[in-house]
């Protein structure tokens, strides 16, 4: 089943901190050798997992824990497609930082990019005479807005 992908990953992440989640992550690894073999699993960790997620929503609403119960391989699948996606983009946003400074590749310097502020965007470098530095001067890249006082800094704006 498709759970088995998305409960590994988070499973073992916690399963750092708990033996209950090292039993379930044990589960979700078996289940997912199970699956890419086309076997099914023997735990029933997804059915475990469906009847406690729909045990847990039902107590909320019975409308929408008889939806998320009939629904669930899909639901399950959408989340998977979501996981699988937004490792992609940030793979490639992360590439793209590395390579080229910003996350959306050589063409585009000027837009918002997450890890400049883990990698540090800002570069500091002295101009000659401060009242006349320029992006140029400075070394700042086109799309970046040199600030000067005692030093020059480059600032992604």
């Amino acid at each position: 089943m498709v759970l088995c992908f998305i409960a590994l990953p988070i499973f073992l992440i916690l399963g750092i901190f708990s033996v209950k989640y090292r039993i379930l992550a044990k589960d979700a690894l078996e289940c997912l050798g199970r699956t890419i073999t086309f076997r099914k699993c023997k735990s029933q960790l997804d059915e475990r997992i469906k009847a406690n997620i729909t045990g847990k929503i039902m107590k909320r609403s019975s409308r929408f824990g008889l939806f998320f119960y009939k629904n669930f391989q899909l639901i399950t699948t959408i989340f998977l497609i979501m996981l699988v996606l937004s490792l992609l983009f940030s793979a490639v946003g992360l590439f793209n930082y590395l390579k080229y400074g910003n996350c959306y590749g050589p063409e585009k310097d000027n837009y918002f990019c997450p890890y400049a502020s883990l990698f540090g965007s800002e570069k500091s470098t002295s101009c000659n005479n401060p009242e006349l530095c320029d992006n140029e001067e400075c070394g700042c890249k086109t799309g970046s807005e040199c600030t000067c006082n005692d030093n020059a800094t480059c600032r992604i704006k």
